[in-house]
């Protein structure tokens, strides 16, 4: 290694950097800097140093928009050292060739998610940053490129070693590289068309190559899980690039199971958003099936004693959501039974003194940003050695496309159970149907291999509950393939239906409904959950 090598340095994130630098120097490379990197490093004590400006000859403008677009110094890592042509350019434009880029770029994903203007977001995204990169990722055999203090030790111990950077090395870095630029661009995207990319890298990866061949995205891990499914099974979270839709306030440590329940309810919050919602909402959760949900227009405990009682069997255990922020006097109706997951808003002081007790209980606070808004659009799954992907089946129904299909019509409050009963539906695994009186579930049947099963499984769950009871709704996920369903909806006391339409027999499951003054809706789209 001579004395007239070059290592370009501008980073955000100053962790590691005083420590790298002093080995490029002891190497005999000269570090030029920008900035408040330059200001960092001259404070450090670095030695072989210079500014930008030095190397280009035009100060920083535009309040440093602009200070490393300019040939002098992507001259200098674009340059093939074995090209003459390049090397004659080099010498009559007096352009020194760089070797090193180290440069990691504003923190995009953080400041999009913050308190501050529009205008102050944009300031965030890093142009010179993402050209330096990809120009030295380009020109990975003659350039290292740096993005990340994890790599320092690593480049540190080569250079101690007086070691030339393995080209196997470089191109690795280069690989790592452009993944990075490609999930900043993706997060920029989805920042500027939120209607369309929302939030995750994953969502920008696929919709910005709809119509490609590939499908390519970076994902970092979070954290390791216990275990997976099962205790032999081992399991890790990455982050997708959305902004976390919660937070843990106390408890065990969540687990893979947990994940997944945590996803099914707050989907189901999702559908009774406290802004929008008139009511307090609870929902219970079971292996990602809702077990109970009721709405109450007196309190958040009234509702949560309406959810539980579909089916306080299946409750023990469970996963406990909420709409609205968890008072004290909520919390001291959970705290005698064994809950796994609590999620709320916020949660009064004396509520979260309370269920801090249950140390075995995980106690979330979820974002309602996340609730509130269209993040992370997309649904991935394995299957078959491949990923499936697919839009998520969370947009909001307009229920003045639903139509009343019978001759005999229904007053408002069967009207309003079968628009709650359809909204639990939504989110009860396949086949689906739900029995629902007064805003609040009253048995649920999910995932039979038919329809009637799911009809007679939900009943008994009803009969268990509360006994003999009459008129209440019904909801099912998919369309009535016969009309049996209906005639036994009208042996248990049904007085609405609620469900997809679309069937082939359709005329004939209207006309069993006209037949036993049922009055039903057709939705005219399905919420199968898989």
């Amino acid at each position: 290694m001579h004395k007239t090598r070059y290592a370009l340095i501008s980073v955000y994130d100053k962790t590691g950097i005083t420590e790298l630098a002093t080995h490029l120097e002891i190497a005999g490379y000269t570090v030029i800097a920008t900035g408040n990197t330059y200001k960092f490093l001259k404070s450090a004590g670095i030695a072989k140093l210079k500014k930008i400006e030095e190397i280009t000859g035009f100060p920083e403008i535009l309040d440093g928009r602009v200070k490393t677009l300019h040939p002098a110094v992507f001259g200098g890592i674009l340059s093939v050292r074995e090209n003459e042509n390049h090397r004659d350019d080099l010498i009559k434009n007096g352009i020194i060739p760089i070797d090193f880029v180290v440069v990691n770029l504003y923190p995009f994903k953080e400041m999009k998610d913050k308190d501050i203007t529009f205008d102050e977001k944009l300031e965030f995204i890093d142009i010179g940053g993402v050209s330096l990169l990809r120009a030295a990722a380009k020109n990975f055999k003659d350039v290292t490129v740096v993005i990340d203090p994890s790599f320092y030790e690593d480049i540190i111990l080569l250079l101690k070693n007086k070691q030339e950077i393995p080209v196997e090395v470089k191109k690795i870095y280069a690989y790592e590289t452009f993944k990075l630029t490609a999930e900043y661009d993706g997060m920029i995207a989805d920042f500027l068309n939120p209607d369309k990319n929302a939030g995750s890298v994953m969502d920008a990866a696929f919709y910005q190559n709809e119509n490609g061949k590939e499908l390519n995205f970076k994902l970092k891990k979070s954290f390791n899980l216990r275990y997976g499914e099962n205790p032999h099974q081992k399991a890790a979270f990455y982050e997708t690039g959305a902004s976390s839709p919660f937070e843990k306030l106390s408890g065990k440590d969540i687990s893979y199971n947990n994940l997944l329940d945590i996803d099914s309810i707050l989907a189901i919050i999702k559908d009774f958003d406290g802004n929008k919602t008139n009511g307090f909402f609870s929902a219970i959760v079971k292996h990602t099936n809702p077990c109970g949900a009721a709405l109450s227009g007196i309190s958040l405990k009234d509702a949560f004693i309406r959810a539980r009682k579909t089916d306080e069997i299946s409750s023990y255990g469970g996963i406990i959501g909420f709409n609205k922020k968890l008072d004290e006097e909520t919390a001291a109706e959970i705290k005698p039974f064994f809950v796994e997951i609590i999620l709320a808003p916020e949660y009064s002081k004396e509520a979260l003194k309370i269920l801090e007790s249950k140390k075995n209980t995980i106690i979330i606070r979820y974002n309602n940003d996340f609730i509130h808004s269209n993040q992370e659009r997309l649904y991935f799954r394995s299957a078959s050695g491949g990923i499936l992907v697919q839009e998520k089946d969370d947009i909001p129904d307009d229920t003045s496309s639903f139509k009343t299909v019978t001759v005999v019509k229904m007053h408002e409050q069967i009207l309003n159970d079968l628009i709650f009963a359809w909204k639990i539906a939504k989110h009860v695994k396949s086949n689906a149907i739900v029995y629902a009186k007064d805003g609040a579930t009253a048995g649920i049947g999910a995932g039979q291999m038919s329809r009637i099963d799911s009809a007679v499984f939900a009943r008994e769950k009803m009969k268990n509950a509360f006994g003999e009871i009459k008129e209440f709704v019904m909801a099912s996920d998919g369309f009535f393939p016969f009309k049996d369903s209906v005639e036994y909806a009208s042996e248990i006391g049904v007085n609405g239906i609620i469900q997809p339409g679309g069937s082939i027999r359709d005329d004939e499951v209207i006309e069993a409904a006209n037949k036993f003054n049922i009055p039903m809706i057709f939705t005219n789209i399905r919420h199968f959950k898989h």
